[in-house]
């Protein structure tokens, strides 16, 4: 097969690993400002930007060791007289990983159908893990649908459970617990998701909490009617006492699954799928996954779904798209961004 010795385009250069550090920074300029370069102060947004290089030095510290500061390269917006680079407001802000090492990350986990692990971005690429880890925090965020119009057409919900299972042996389980208790604790260890898919397009699924953590009856259906078009849509779900009273809203078909799964367009087969796919990514890439930031890890199997009938490259095209907002968010915090 004959291949261009001088490959062009900014993804082809990404698939055959000769993207530089210049490349990747041309790329998002492209991207983040399709119409031009302007101010990105929204308190200013002046179209007049000029660009400045700054050479990398090297510095002498006081006991000798030597301090080398890289080359920059900014914009300075001639309104505001302010200076900014074209990471800032984004989530590649602040981070002394070079860019083209997150672009290509992105695209790991764009093109991964089950994900990737941190671990395996750590092995790869030469970071540290608490670096890989929160890499993948950051993206998974961008991952995350803000905004977004409601739900229309036959839209499937459903509820699954992920996460801990019983320790030690089943015999010595038995013997200090009865059934009910067994499965009582095994439910207390687990976190609750709850999804609604719009058969044959989008999905949206939330955790509800931590570890333990249930929606109650009128916050599942708060949610439901928060994200369904209530005079364009149907609702199909099981025979849960969650969704008992949710007909007075919208009209409402029930699968009983104690005697059917299928009965004609009644059924729940889509959102069931996604589930599986889900546990797939958690269980067989992440092995474990904390109760804590399972949310973020549910958006990014989401954010796949939902892109499902494009390529990988187009998948990773929306995704640089949506990298503005400057994650804010610390270990043991769930993730926010200042917009």
């Amino acid at each position: 097969m004959h291949t261009d010795s001088n490959p062009k385009g900014d993804l082809v250069k990404l698939q055959r690993g000769l993207m530089s550090e210049a490349d990747a920074r041309a790329m998002l300029e492209r991207i983040r400002f399709p119409n031009g370069l302007h101010c990105i102060f929204s308190d200013c947004g002046g179209a007049e930007v000029y660009r400045i290089e700054v050479k990398a030095k090297t510095y002498t510290r006081p006991d000798g060791s030597e301090r080398h500061v890289p080359a920059r390269h900014l914009f300075k917006c001639k309104a505001c007289k302010r200076q900014f680079s074209v990471t800032k407001g984004t989530i590649f802000e602040d981070s002394k990983i070079p860019l083209v090492t997150w672009i290509q990350v992105m695209y790991r986990m764009c093109s991964s159908k089950k994900g990737i692990s941190a671990v395996q971005i750590m092995r790869e690429y030469g970071l540290y893990y608490e670096a890989a880890w929160f890499m993948c925090h950051r993206i998974r965020w961008a991952m995350t649908e803000k905004g977004g119009s409601l739900l229309t057409g036959t839209v499937e919900a459903d509820e699954t459970y992920v996460g801990g299972k019983p320790r030690g042996h089943a015999q010595h389980r038995a013997a200090k617990m009865n059934m009910s208790e067994r499965i009582k604790d095994a439910f207390s260890k687990k976190s609750q998701v709850v999804g609604m898919l719009e058969r044959g397009g989008r999905v949206r699924a939330v955790v509800a909490g931590g570890k333990g953590d249930r929606m109650s009856h009128r916050e599942i259906q708060g949610l439901l009617k928060g994200n369904i078009d209530l005079k364009a849509a149907r609702l199909i779900t099981d025979e849960h006492n969650y969704y008992q009273g949710i007909e007075k809203a919208l009209p409402h078909g029930i699968i009983q699954h104690k005697s059917e799964y299928v009965r004609g367009e009644v059924h729940t087969q889509g959102i069931e799928g996604f589930w599986a796919g889900l546990k797939r990514q958690l269980e067989g890439t992440h092995h474990h996954v904390d109760a804590g930031y399972l949310n973020q890890y549910v958006q990014e199997q989401a954010y796949r779904y939902n892109t499902r009938k494009a390529s990988d490259q187009e998948r990773f095209s929306q995704l640089l798209g949506q990298v503005d907002g400057r994650v804010t968010w610390y270990v043991g915090q769930n993730a926010k961004a200042d917009s």
